[in-house]
């Protein structure tokens, strides 16, 4: 189970959701359709994120390996242990799947109810599901005319909100953005920093943008073409 998931023996709950949640997203059958082999690694890797996310069921398989987790084992050889029984899997891996990410989770606006049954598409069947980015976020990068005419790198700190580890809950985080600002440049030059804006679970970050803004000077300004100093 622990290769499958591809973590170590002293892997972390947080690390092993960590490594489901990826494999998850690439095995899953919507992303490979009539692929037998991703079908049935989906299949595995659910099987094995049921059985080392649940403390009690990784005991025993860690004591006892997967015939002892299967045909389960007596009270005693277990510290405060309850378990008795055999473990099987319940056999459904998209119940995994849900039952992981949850009603907040990346891919709840892809689960319909048809016919009662539980359908899913990851943005390529009938163009439903497609993540869509915010807005781009414009700043000015106001600066002085000796900052423009030799050139500068400026340092700029944004606050964003940033998805924790579990993938479920943000958090805000500062993070320095280096703008290399090349001489001469004109006013209104854009710098773009892709997908820097506010994570979440159902979208895609906006890119930020600076704008530079040319600070005005007590002396000096730039020509018409801004080439020049006059």
């Amino acid at each position: 189970f622990y290769g499958i998931l591809a973590i170590k023996r002293d892997a972390t709950v947080l690390e092993v959701k960590k490594s489901y949640r990826k494999l998850a997203q690439k095995y899953h059958p919507e992303k490979n359709h009539g692929d037998e082999f991703m079908k049935e690694q989906f299949y595995h890797i659910s099987e094995a994120y049921d059985v080392l996310s649940d403390l009690k069921k990784k005991a025993v398989y860690d004591q006892f390996g997967q015939e002892g987790l299967r045909s389960g084992v007596p009270k005693s050889t277990l510290a405060g242990g309850a378990f008795t029984e055999g473990y099987v899997y319940h056999g459904n891996p998209e119940k995994t799947f849900k039952d992981f990410f949850g009603t907040e989770n990346p891919y709840q606006e892809y689960y319909d109810r048809v016919d009662g049954d539980m359908h899913m598409s990851f943005g390529g069947l009938h163009g439903r599901g497609q993540l869509q980015q915010d807005p781009p976020i414009e700043k000015d990068l106001v600066l002085s005319l000796e900052d423009i005419y030799h050139g500068s790198i400026k340092k700029m700190k944004i606050s964003r909100r940033v998805m924790n580890e579990d993938g479920h809950t943000s958090s805000i985080r500062d993070k320095i953005l280096n703008i290399n600002v090349r001489p001469g440049w004109p006013q209104n030059t854009k710098f773009c920093f892709p997908k820097e804006g506010d994570q979440g679970p159902n979208k895609i970050p906006a890119d930020v943008i600076f704008v530079l803004k040319e600070k005005s000077h007590d002396r000096f300004q730039r020509s018409e073409d801004g080439k020049d100093l006059i």
